[in-house]
C-alpha cells in the first residue's frame, strides 16, 4: 500500500495520488492509476469543490484513467477537469503560482507501467530547480523493459539523469527477489482452467481477483483460448466495454460463461457435498478458484520454477499461482542500476517493515551499485494518517464545539501487521492477498469512542477535515448550521484554536 505523501519537492502546488491533508491546496494535480491506496480523497468533497471552483486547477491522467473516472457520476459535472496526457511523446503541463508567483513550465512524459489499465509513471523535465523526476507510481518493471523505453533516454540512446526517483518499493524485501513473467503465471491458470473446464458443464471457475483492475491480461487470454467471455461485475462491465483491447473478453452476462470474476465471489460460499453455491448464478456448480497473487510467494516458497509459482487447498479447492503487478526485489535493483538516480524515495513501506528498515534494504541495494563513496540520497515517504471524523450536528442548539462533539463520532483505521492476528493463518493471507482491494472493509478496526480533550488538542488538517464533513449537501435541512459550523471549523484550522460555533 503507497504511503507517498502525494508532495513532490522538487515541483511546486503539485500533488500525485494523495488528495488529503495540505495537498488540497495543490495548484495541479496528478493521479497515475485508479487503485484506492493512490486515490485517497480525490472523491471528496473538499477536492472536488477546488476543482469546480478553481479555474485553473485541473487533475491530469493518462486517457484510460480518465476514462475511468469520467465513466463515474461523481466526476460527470467535473470532466472538463480532468485532463489526459498522451503516453509517449512529452506534454508541456503549465503549472499556477501562487500569490503573484510566476506561473512554472513543466514536460510531462507518461510511460506506462504494466501494473493496471492506464497506469503510469510520470517523467517531469523542467529548468534547474525541477531537473529530472521520475514518479513510479506503483509498477511492474521486468529485467530488461527500462532499456525498451525511449522516453527514458536522450535521442542519441544515452540514458537521462535522473535527478530524483520516486520508486514503488512494495517488494523491496529480500523475501520477494523474483516472480515468474506474467506470461508464464497467465499460462499456468489457463492449464487449470481447462483441466477443469474439461470435467463437465456443471464445472464452473473463479477467478478471485485481488483488485477491481489489473487482471485484464487474464481475462483476455482466457477468452481467447477458451472463446467464453469472463464474467465481470456490471460496474466494472461499464468501463471495458469501451475499451477495445478488453471488451470482446468480458461480460456481464453470468448465463454465458462458466468463467467468473465477479466482486461478490469473494464471500464465503455455501456448501453441500461437492457442489457449491454460485451467488452470481444462485445455482449450485462443482467450483474452483484461482488466486493470483504475490504475497504468498516468498522466496521460500517460489524457487524460480514454474512448479513452485503454485500452491493448492484441496480442502477449498482453492489453487493460489503466483501473479504480481508490483516489481521484485531484483527488478527493483535492476530499474535503479540502470537508472543511477542521484535521490531516491521509497514511496511503499513494505508488509511488516518499518520506515528505518526499509530505508536499511534500500541502502543494502543501492551499495554494490554505487559504492560507498558515491551512495544516492535515500528518503522513505510517510503519509501523515489523518483520521475521518463525522460530526453529526443537532438540529437546532448548536453553540459549541463541546455540544458538537456530543453527537455520534468515530473514525477507522486499517490494521497494522502488529494488529493482525499472526496465529490466524487464514486470516492473515486473507489479508495479505487483499492488501490492494478496495472491498477491505472486512479488515476494517472501528474505534467508538474519542475523547473532546482529544479532539480539541487535534492539528489543524484534523480541523480541516471536520470542516469538510460539516459542508451542507443539496436538500440539507440544516445547511445554514452545517454552513456556520463548517466555517467556524475552517477559520480554526487558520488560527490552530478552538472553534467557536454560533448558532
Amino acid at each position: 500500500m503507497s504511503c507517498f505523501e502525494g508532495h513532490v519537492e522538487e515541483l511546486k502546488n503539485v500533488s500525485i495520488d494523495y488528495f488529503e491533508n495540505n495537498n488540497i491546496y495543490s495548484k495541479t494535480f496528478f493521479l497515475s492509476h485508479c487503485h484506492s491506496d493512490h486515490m485517497a480523497g480525490l472523491r471528496s468533497y473538499t477536492f472536488l469543490n477546488r476543482l469546480k471552483e478553481e479555474p485553473q486547477v485541473f487533475l491530469y491522467c493518462s486517457e484510460i484513467t480518465a476514462h475511468i473516472l469520467k465513466s463515474e457520476k461523481t466526476f460527470t459535472d467535473l470532466s472538463h477537469k480532468i485532463r489526459d496526457l498522451l503516453i509517449g511523446p512529452g506534454n508541456l503541463v503549465t503549472i499556477p503560482g501562487n500569490n503573484g508567483e510566476e506561473d512554472q513550465d513543466v514536460t510531462v512524459t507518461l510511460i506506462p507501467t504494466g501494473h493496471c489499465p492506464g497506469a503510469v509513471m510520470f517523467l517531469f523535465e523542467g529548468d534547474v530547480s525541477v531537473g529530472h523526476v521520475l514518479y513510479t507510481g506503483d509498477f511492474r518493471i521486468v529485467l530488461g523493459d527500462a532499456a525498451k523505453f525511449k522516453q527514458l533516454h536522450y535521442s542519441d540512446g544515452t540514458v537521462k539523469e535522473i535527478d530524483k526517483l520516486y520508486l514503488d518499493t512494495t517488494f523491496l524485501s529480500q523475501q520477494y527477489r523474483d516472480f515468474p513473467a506474467r506470461k508464464d503465471s497467465i499460462a499456468i491458470i489457463s492449464n487449470f482452467v481447462a483441466l477443469w473446464l474439461a470435467k463437465g458443464e456443471d464445472h464452473h471457475v473463479i477467478i478471485q481477483i485481488p483488485a477491481k483492475y489489473g487482471s485484464e491480461a487474464i481475462f483476455m487470454m482466457l477468452a481467447k483460448q477458451f472463446g467464453m467471455k469472463v464474467h465481470v461485475s456490471d460496474e466494472v462491465y461499464n468501463i471495458y466495454k469501451n475499451m477495445s483491447e478488453i471488451r470482446d473478453a468480458v461480460t456481464n452476462d453470468t448465463m454465458i460463461t462458466r468463467i467468473h470474476a465477479c466482486p461478490s465471489l469473494r464471500r464465503l460460499y455455501q456448501k453441500n457435498g461437492e457442489l457449491t453455491l454460485l451467488p452470481c448464478r444462485v445455482d449450485w456448480f462443482k467450483l474452483v478458484t484461482i488466486r493470483p497473487c504475490a504475497l504468498s510467494f516468498t522466496s521460500d516458497m517460489y524457487k524460480g520454477n514454474l512448479e513452485s509459482a503454485v500452491l493448492r487447498s484441496e480442502e477449498d479447492n482453492l489453487i493460489r499461482v503466483c501473479y504480481s503487478c508490483h516489481s521484485s526485489h531484483e527488478e527493483l535493483k535492476y530499474f535503479i542500476s540502470y537508472l543511477k538516480p542521484k535521490q531516491i524515495k521509497a514511496c511503499v513501506v513494505p508488509l511488516r517493515m518499518s520506515e528505518i528498515q526499509t530505508l536499511n534494504m534500500l541502502r543494502k541495494m543501492c551499495l554494490p551499485i554505487y559504492g560507498k563513496d558515491n551512495m544516492p540520497v535515500l528518503t522513505v515517504s510517510k503519509r501523515k494518517e489523518t483520521p475521518s471524523i463525522n460530526v453529526s450536528p443537532k438540529a437546532n442548539n448548536v453553540k459549541t464545539l463541546e455540544e458538537c462533539l456530543s453527537d455520534e463520532m468515530e473514525f477507522t483505521e486499517m490494521p497494522s501487521s502488529s494488529q493482525t492476528n499472526v496465529s490466524d493463518r487464514r486470516s492473515l493471507k486473507e489479508y495479505k492477498d487483499n492488501m490492494e482491494s478496495e472491498e477491505e472493509e472486512e479488515n476494517v478496526v472501528e474505534i467508538k469512542s474519542m475523547s473532546t480533550t482529544d479532539v480539541l488538542q487535534t492539528d489543524a488538517d484534523i480541523y480541516r477535515l471536520i470542516a469538510e464533513d460539516l459542508q451542507p449537501k443539496s436538500g440539507d435541512q440544516d445547511a445554514d448550521i452545517r454552513q456556520s459550523m463548517s466555517l467556524a471549523f475552517l477559520q480554526a484550522a487558520v488560527d490552530k484554536k478552538k472553534p467557536v460555533i454560533y448558532n
